[in-house]
């Protein structure tokens, strides 16, 4: 194995999926050098799963020669399907057991020599596979796969993660080990009785076509098992009260379910956040739920931690500057003694307004899109031909992709115009070298040239399946954070069926110009308090972006140095991006590009170092 190959890594949880085959006892043999300590076998006796994992983390069930298994917290409601489970007969079945397991989790089938494996559409739980030994075999690590057949690293996925706000589907999703696919969510993967594999697809997007009434009683519906799904086990989860509809909404489902709630909030540097306010409105309403508070004093600063050697093996980390919270995260909760906290993320990519949505609109209501259309540049002085420009655009996906490849270095576009296309603009930072721009637009011509489907047919819903999926990734990783203190993380807005019902909202309902995310609103009446459903502001952290610059630029300089392992691989050049380092910021716009590039290099010191992690 060379330093640019995967190394094992030996303390961390992941599963193994095995073909029904003699060559899958092959794979199995060099897989379980990776520190395999747990296994089930296919009803032939061949190794079905291997790997490591906690207790209770895999839930295994079966009727005759069908082996069906389920990962991650709540999975153990599996074992109640038992009608369902009677029935299965082949791989294909399978869907009757999803569309009734709420949660995010791995589903895992075997039948008569055929097996299948699936993650989520948000890529919370995630399926990749690569030959070894003679077959295809699947695993939840991409980086496990990497180890065992000895992978390189993919310099055009790493300079592709160079991108923000990040790169588009379907190279976002790419692994970066060469040799190791990724299973798209809205697939699942089929390994064969003779050591091959495909992928199926196995979602689709739903009509956008229901009504408010409708919609919002979709996403209730969807929401309350979501959540249910988490406190079904009683004992104690946290859950995040910022005071923003999203985590709002997650507290007052979680306080009617059977577990203790205790919430958490931390503050802002900027004397002028408003989400203390509508926090202890929230508080004030959950009178059964415990409550704390963190001061900005006590918790730590963006940027904080990272020359530690303590990155994710496996891919980039985008919530970099906020990784030392999370850790700190987790410890606070698992000192309250809660199991579990969930999150409100994905709310926002799932129901805040899109603009897209005006272009997929005036293709079916183009009366109704123009009346939006006035009102957004009323509001947000979008100017006329401009707009109308936009929305009259008709290019396909792939049309779409391969024009990202001249502007890479351009300056952003005034935010003006509406971004109404299949995506926001790409760029790379203007400290990547012009190797890592030549690797970007190889990668996006070569996609193009592929013609790609999008993730759906509508603008609008794929960019928020695009989003859902960038959040989901995000949060798998941030997990990994958490869980060695015990609280395993979780995003039930990123749950597959909370997807599907808030895509099936009308088009007018993805961005109205006078109502904040309405489906989530009405979803939420008699659940929320009015007061917080009608709350139109949205906490910024500016303050503490700067904050946490300042505070740790010394250690950002220190690891962005002529060491840098990105800048040896001529990726960036160290130079300029230590000169952004020191350089004021008008405003965040210009550290946001930062966090990629932070998060890229401490992968890939992770990625390449030798020895045990």
């Amino acid at each position: 194995m060379t330093a640019d190959t995967a190394r094992h890594p030996d303390d961390v949880m992941w599963f193994a999926v095995l073909p029904d085959t003699e060559s899958g006892g092959a794979a199995a043999r060099l897989l379980r050098r990776g520190g395999a300590r747990e296994e089930v076998p296919h009803a032939s006796g061949r190794p079905w799963l291997l790997g490591r994992w906690e207790p209770g983390e895999m839930t295994v069930a079966g009727a005759g020669t069908v082996r069906v298994a389920a990962t991650g917290p709540g999975a153990a409601v599996l074992t109640r399907l038992s009608a369902p489970l009677a029935r299965l007969r082949t791989t294909c079945d399978l869907d009757r057991i999803s569309a009734r397991l709420p949660g995010a989790h791995h589903l895992l089938c075997s039948a008569d020599g055929q097996v299948r494996a699936q993650g989520t559409l948000a890529h919370t739980c995630r399926v990749f596979y690569c030959r070894l030994a003679g077959c295809m075999v699947a695993a939840d690590r991409s980086d496990v796969l990497a180890a065992a057949c000895g992978a390189p690293i993919d310099e055009g996925v790493l300079a592709l993660r160079l991108l923000s706000p990040s790169a588009p589907f379907p190279l976002a999703d790419r692994p970066l080990w060469q040799g190791v696919n990724a299973v798209p969510g809205d697939h699942c993967l089929l390994l064969d009785a003779h050591g091959g594999a495909r992928t199926v697809r196995r979602w689709r997007p739903p009509p956008a076509e229901l009504p408010l009434d409708q919609a919002a009683s979709a996403v209730r519906d969807a929401l309350v098992a979501a959540v249910a799904a988490r406190t079904h086990d009683g004992g104690t989860i946290s859950a995040d009260l910022s005071g923003g509809m999203d985590s709002t909404s997650l507290c007052f489902l979680a306080d009617r379910g059977p577990a203790r709630l205790l919430t958490y909030r931390h503050g802002s540097a900027d004397p002028a956040h408003d989400d203390a306010v509508w926090a202890r409105i929230a508080v004030d309403a959950l009178p059964g739920a415990k409550h704390l508070n963190a001061e900005i004093d006590g918790i730590p600063a963006v940027f904080a931690g990272l020359t530690a050697p303590d990155a994710d093996p496996e891919e980039p980390f985008r919530w970099v500057r906020s990784q030392a919270r999370l850790a700190d995260l987790g410890q606070r909760m698992a000192a309250a003694g809660a199991r579990l906290h969930m999150t409100g993320d994905g709310g926002d990519e799932l129901f805040g307004s899109t603009p897209s949505a005006l272009h997929s609109l005036a293709r079916v209501r183009p009366l109704t899109a123009l009346r939006q259309l006035r009102d957004h540049r009323a509001l947000r002085r979008w100017p006329l031909a401009a707009s109308l420009k936009t929305l009259a655009d008709t290019s396909a996906y792939p049309s779409w992709l391969a024009a990202r490849c001249g502007p890479l270095l351009d300056a952003l576009p005034p935010p003006t115009v509406p971004s109404v296309w299949w995506g926001p603009p790409l760029r790379l930072p203007r400290w990547a070298t012009p190797q890592a721009a030549a690797l970007v637009r190889e990668r996006l011509t070569h996609t193009a040239g592929e013609q790609p489907e999008p993730l759906a047919p509508l603008r609008v819903q794929h960019e928020r399946l695009h989003y859902a999926q960038v959040c989901g990734r995000t949060i798998r990783l941030a997990d990994r954070i958490t869980a060695p203190y015990g609280v395993r993380l979780a995003a039930p807005y990123l749950d597959d069926h909370v997807i599907e019902a808030a895509l099936s909202a009308r088009l007018e309902l993805h961005a109205p110009p006078d109502r904040y995310k309405p489906v989530l609103a009405h979803a939420m009446r008699k659940i929320v308090p009015d007061s917080l459903l009608h709350r139109t502001t949205k906490g910024a952290f500016g303050a503490d972006t700067y904050t946490g610059l300042d505070r740790h630029r010394a250690e950002l300089l220190a690891l962005h140095s002529e060491d840098s392992l990105l800048a040896r691989r001529r990726l960036v050049d160290a130079g300029a991006l230590r000169a952004a380092l020191v350089a004021p910021h008008r405003d965040t716009s210009t550290i946001w590009p930062l966090d990629p590039t932070l998060a890229a290099e401490r992968w890939l010191r992770a990625a390449t170092a030798k020895g045990p992690r």
